[in-house]
């Protein structure tokens, strides 16, 4: 079993958070960065299964160049 754990996407997502300071830091990492596309998440999850039997990624963070840690 393979957890990925991307960071900020340019999704619809924003537009569904309720807290109002999360709301505002995705906003402001949407405006000032280059997010990550649902594309990039697509082509991670096909390539882990495309890795020999042997080879067990167990987590994997992703995230855009520019997104703080």
């Amino acid at each position: 079993m393979s957890v990925i754990e991307p960071g900020m996407v340019d999704t619809e997502l924003p537009d569904h958070v309720t807290d109002p300071d999360a709301s505002a830091l995705m906003a402001g990492l949407l405006h000032d960065i280059e997010c990550l596309r649902s594309t990039d998440i697509a082509e991670t999850v096909a390539f882990i299964p495309s890795l020999p039997r042997h080879v067990n990624i167990s987590e994997l963070t992703i995230l855009p160049t520019a997104q703080p840690v």
